[in-house]
């Protein structure tokens, strides 16, 4: 069972423009829905950063606050645009015996062959899955091992992933998970040896061009009358 991440929250009352007052304190406002009303909840910034880098956007969260503690997963995180600072955080309360689907980060584990040794470059084109599973079953990541990749052009498709007993995903089959592409070729740069003749033919041409322009004014010229 994944590990269970754990958030201490208190109850919120304050609302509208005021919780403006709270982010200058370095609380954040946030809600609880599902399972009955909505309820209002605040935490410290700080423990919001953390609990995000630790996996919290796709985890399961115990959230204690006002001597309870409800399970939820992160719904929505709305950001400062210009600080990038959280401003407010949605919750949806989930039972640990209820179906859920969430996103989910993908983990490329291995060595790939194709990179080691024929020099391809790895893409990631995807790094997240969506999968569905009881929220006690809900994995911290999808391990996705790479070192099946032995060739250039070689790829891993979600239908490539085993199958698992706890959790389904939920993407197209056909989805490129890691595909190791062909080396890039720097330009070759011409030799001295043979651009040393190109430019003397260059340099005879235009001394040439002068002359024979020079010729045909001569041809052309009228006597004086």
């Amino acid at each position: 069972m994944p590990t269970q991440l754990e958030l201490s929250a208190e109850p919120r009352d304050v609302f509208g423009k005021h919780v403006k007052r709270l982010r200058r304190e370095g609380i954040i406002p946030a809600n609880i829905y599902g399972h009955g009303a909505s309820r209002a909840i605040q935490a410290p910034a700080r423990a919001l950063d953390r609990l995000l880098a630790s996996g919290g956007r796709t985890s399961v969260i115990a959230i204690a606050f006002d001597g309870r503690s409800e399970t939820a997963l992160v719904k929505g995180v709305q950001r400062d645009p210009r600080s990038g600072q959280i401003v407010h955080i949605d919750f949806q309360a989930v039972s640990m015996d209820q179906e859920v689907t969430s996103a989910v980060p993908v983990r490329f584990v291995g060595e790939s062959e194709a990179v080691t040794r024929l020099d391809g470059v790895m893409t990631h084109p995807r790094t997240e899955l969506h999968v569905t599973a009881r929220a006690a079953n809900l994995p911290d990541a999808v391990e996705v091992d790479v070192s099946v990749l032995t060739e250039l052009h070689g790829a891993i498709h979600v239908s490539d992933l085993p199958a698992s007993s706890t959790y389904r995903i939920l993407d197209p089959a056909e989805e490129v998970l890691a595909i190791v592409l062909p080396p890039k070729r720097e330009v070759e740069e011409v030799p001295e040896e043979a651009a040393a003749p190109e430019a003397e033919a260059g340099e005879a041409a235009e001394a040439e061009a002068p002359r024979a322009e020079s010729a045909e004014g001569e041809g052309t010229a009228q006597p004086e009358a």
